[in-house]
C-alpha cells in the first residue's frame, strides 16, 4: 500500500469513528452562513481537499494533490469571529516524459479569517456578514473578501456568498483576481432534541 493510500485509509477510518464531528449548525461546506460564533466560544477544524485526475496529456500522470488546513476559530464578540489557519499541501504525480515519480510537501502559509455580523438573521429579514481573509506564505499572498447573506425559514435555510479574491504569486511579480458566487439551500428533515 503506497503512502497516499495509507493517508486516505486513515482519514476514512477516522471519519467512521467519529460520533459527532460538528460543534455548530452549519448546513453548507463551501458557502458561508452569516451567523458568527458566540463570544468566548472556540472550535478547531481540519479541512482536507483532494485534487486529482490530471493525466499525461498535461504532463502529470496519476496526479494527486492534498490540501490540508488546520483552523482555530474564536468568538471575539457575539458579532465578530476570527479564525487562524495553517495551510499545507502534498502533491505527487508521475512525469510521463521521464517516468519518474515526483512528490512534494509544502507549507502554504497562514491565513486569518475575519467575519463580522452586520445584520443578525434572527432580528432582520435577511442576515448579512462581511468577511476578510488575508493569507501570507513568504513568496505569495492572497486577500479574499465576501459578502455573506442568508436566512432561516422554519426547517429551510439558505445562504448566498459573493466573493472577490486577489492573489500575488511568483515573489509578488504576478497578480491574479477572481470573482465568484455560491449559493446553498437546505431543509432539516428531522428535528432533534438537545442532549444533556
Amino acid at each position: 500500500m503506497n503512502t497516499q493510500s495509507k493517508i486516505l485509509a486513515g482519514l476514512l477510518a477516522g471519519c467512521l469513528c467519529l460520533t459527532k464531528a460538528q460543534a455548530d449548525e452549519r448546513r453548507f461546506t463551501y458557502t458561508y452562513e452569516p451567523e458568527t460564533m458566540p463570544q468566548g466560544a472556540t472550535e478547531f477544524e481540519q479541512w482536507v481537499t483532494l485534487r486529482t485526475q490530471r493525466t499525461k496529456a498535461v504532463g502529470q500522470d496519476n496526479f494527486n494533490q492534498w490540501e490540508l488546513r488546520q483552523a482555530w476559530e474564536y468568538g471575539v464578540s457575539d458579532r465578530y469571529t476570527v479564525e487562524l489557519y495553517l495551510n499545507e499541501a502534498s502533491e505527487s504525480y508521475r512525469d510521463p516524459a521521464t517516468g519518474g515519480d515526483i512528490s512534494t510537501f509544502s507549507f502554504r502559509g497562514v491565513s486569518l479569517e475575519n467575519r463580522y455580523l452586520v445584520f443578525n438573521p434572527a432580528e432582520h429579514a435577511v442576515g448579512l456578514a462581511l468577511y476578510l481573509e488575508p493569507r501570507y506564505s513568504g513568496e505569495e499572498a492572497e486577500m479574499e473578501q465576501k459578502i455573506i447573506l442568508g436566512q432561516r425559514y422554519g426547517e429551510w435555510k439558505w445562504a448566498f456568498n459573493l466573493t472577490h479574491a486577489t492573489e500575488w504569486s511568483e515573489n509578488f511579480h504576478k497578480t491574479e483576481g477572481e470573482i465568484e458566487a455560491s449559493f446553498g439551500i437546505a431543509r432539516d428533515l428531522k428535528s432533534t432534541a438537545p442532549t444533556l
